[in-house]
């Protein structure tokens, strides 16, 4: 029987191409087992001249018969593209995932510009008008707790101003007990037109320097939260406690209606004066007791709000290197230091 041509045998068959034979089995290779003998075993029959020993050792080999478009190649096939489509529908989560992170975000910033733009908007609405308000009798600032203070820290800068007019009437009142002593006073006492001048310069001077040198500093600490104004009404108002802790004394000569004048007149028998300078002493007593009090209530915020003597001292240079006149002067004291 003679043997027919296979279609496939023709040598420009493409699929008999070697190299597209090997592209289709490359995918599909399996491990199969041969046998070979040992070549170390063949050695040694030759070397002991055995013929019975036939040792035959096996070794694993590719298996590169199957056939490509077997249902095996097919199932393993549909196998890796329902992987690939796992990974895919994994990564398309993380990337929703990541882009709903995203859109969050993006709506927080969204909230916060908002929450910024209404707080412009309202502090528009509560602008600061430009007539000046105080002092009352003679206008020369601007002062308005209830506009320029936070609201959770008017109390507190209304009663710091509650402490300037309190030293403010007890300047005056202290005053008045001087000029009450220069004119009726025992003749151990012989320091009252003394304290009379001090009482008055004092009523003046010190209140202008109360006011610039710890109460507006307060009033501006509270309105911008700097730690150079918390500092300076922290110097400033330390040495204002001292000062009223001295007046409430009383030492002669000073310009005090304090309590050791108030010894002396009650003790000659001078009741008026007496009632008068007592009344100047419980105002220095109890102006200071208030002081210590603010005191340390602000002390207590300016450390909770993380404010420090650095960034004090840091905002005092810069406030000095942007000053004209500072800059000016520097320059011409390197100037002069160098003829």
């Amino acid at each position: 029987m003679a043997h027919q041509a296979s279609p496939f045998d023709d040598p420009s068959n493409p699929f008999q191409d070697p190299t597209i034979t090997s592209a289709l089995n490359s995918n599909n290779q399996e491990s199969s087992f041969a046998l070979e003998q040992d070549p170390l075993h063949n050695d040694h029959r030759h070397n002991s001249n055995n013929d019975n020993d036939n040792f035959t050792s096996f070794h694993q080999y590719p298996d590169n018969t199957q056939d490509p478009f077997s249902s095996a190649h097919t199932q393993k096939t549909l196998v890796n593209s329902q992987e690939q489509q796992e990974i895919v529908s994994t990564s398309n989560a993380n990337g929703d995932r990541s882009n709903g992170d995203l859109s969050a975000r993006e709506e927080a910033l969204l909230q916060k510009e908002r929450e910024l733009a209404e707080r412009e908007a309202h502090l528009e609405e509560r602008h600061r008008p430009h007539a000046n308000n105080f002092p009352p009798c003679f206008p020369i600032m601007y002062l308005d707790i209830t506009t320029e203070i936070p609201l959770n820290h008017q109390s507190t800068v209304w009663w710091i101003y509650r402490e300037w007019l309190w030293f403010e009437v007890t300047l005056v009142w202290n005053f008045v007990a001087c000029l009450c002593l220069l004119f009726s006073h025992p003749d151990s006492v012989t320091s009252a037109p003394t304290d009379l001048g001090i009482s008055l310069t004092e009523m003046f001077t010190h209140t202008l320097a109360s006011f610039f040198l710890w109460y507006r500093p307060a009033y501006n600490a509270y309105m911008k939260e700097v730690s150079l104004y918390y500092t300076m009404y922290f110097i400033f108002n330390g040495f204002h406690i001292l000062y009223t802790i001295y007046k409430a004394v009383g030492i002669p000569n000073t310009g005090g209606a304090g309590l050791i004048l108030v010894i002396t007149l009650f003790t000659d028998g001078y009741i008026v004066t007496g009632i008068i300078a007592l009344l100047a002493a419980i105002c220095w007593i109890g102006m200071g007791c208030l002081a210590i009090y603010l005191y340390k209530k602000t002390y207590d915020h300016y450390k909770a709000a993380g404010h420090t003597f650095k960034e004090a001292k840091d905002d005092a240079y810069g406030r000095i290197s942007r000053s004209s006149t500072a800059r000016d002067t520097a320059i011409s004291m390197a100037w002069n230091s160098r003829r």
